[in-house]
C-alpha cells in the first residue's frame, strides 16, 4: 500500500498539471491538498454536478469553491471528462462535455467510490451495518449498542448534513480523542474506526 501511495505522490510532485474528476470530499480534499502543498501546480477540477459537495448545503459548498478558487483551482462544474486523451507532445489533452480542453500531466479519478467497509462484515460488527454498509451509531457517534466502540466520518450512517463530510469531522475526530484520553482507564478497550 505504501508503494502505492509513494507513486501517486511522485506523479503529483512530477506533474505541472493536474487534473481531478470529481467534485465529492475525495476531490475536494485532493485538490486542496495539491494547491496547499504545491501553490505552483495548475490544478483544474471538474464536477458533473451543479455544485461541489453536493449532498451537503449549498452555502457550506459555496465556502468550498470559494476557497479552492482562491488557491487558483479552476473548477469546471456541470460537465464531464473524456479520459480518453491525445497527446500533444509532452502534455495530455482532455475534452469536457462543454466542449472546454484541459491540458494536465496526469488526472485522478476520484468520483463514486464505494464505502470502505467491506471489511467489516467479517468481524463482530457485521450486525452494526445498515444496508448500504454503514456503520449504524447514536449521537455521541458509539456504535449502537456498544459503550467502547465509537465510529465517525462517512462511514457511518449519520446523515451527511450532520456531519458535513470528513473533510468538515475533524472537530469529532479531536473530540472523540479527548474523549478517549479523559475515559481511557474507564473504557480501556475502546475502539476507534
Amino acid at each position: 500500500m505504501k508503494l502505492i501511495f509513494s507513486a501517486e505522490n511522485e506523479k503529483i510532485k512530477s506533474a505541472h498539471s493536474i487534473l481531478i474528476v470529481g467534485g465529492g470530499p475525495t476531490g475536494v480534499e485532493l485538490a486542496a491538498e495539491i494547491a496547499v502543498d504545491f501553490p505552483d501546480k495548475k490544478v483544474t477540477l471538474v464536477h458533473k454536478g451543479p455544485r461541489l459537495l453536493e449532498f451537503i448545503g449549498s452555502k457550506a459548498a459555496d465556502k468550498t469553491l470559494k476557497w479552492l478558487k482562491s488557491k487558483k483551482v479552476e473548477v469546471k462544474l456541470n460537465q464531464a471528462v473524456d479520459l480518453n486523451s491525445d497527446t500533444d507532445g509532452h502534455n495530455k489533452i482532455y475534452r469536457t462535455s462543454a466542449g472546454d480542453t484541459i491540458e494536465a500531466d496526469c488526472h485522478f479519478l476520484c468520483t463514486g467510490k464505494p464505502f470502505a467497509s467491506s471489511w467489516l462484515k467479517e468481524t463482530v460488527l457485521k450486525n452494526d451495518l445498515d444496508v448500504q454498509g454503514m456503520i449504524k451509531v447514536d449521537e455521541n457517534l458509539r456504535v449502537r449498542g456498544r459503550n467502547n466502540i465509537f465510529a465517525i466520518g462517512d462511514i457511518t450512517n449519520i446523515p451527511v448534513s450532520a456531519c458535513i463530510s470528513n473533510i468538515f469531522c475533524f472537530f469529532f475526530d479531536h473530540c472523540l480523542y479527548k474523549l478517549f484520553l479523559e475515559q481511557k482507564e474507564k473504557y480501556c478497550q475502546t475502539v476507534f474506526i
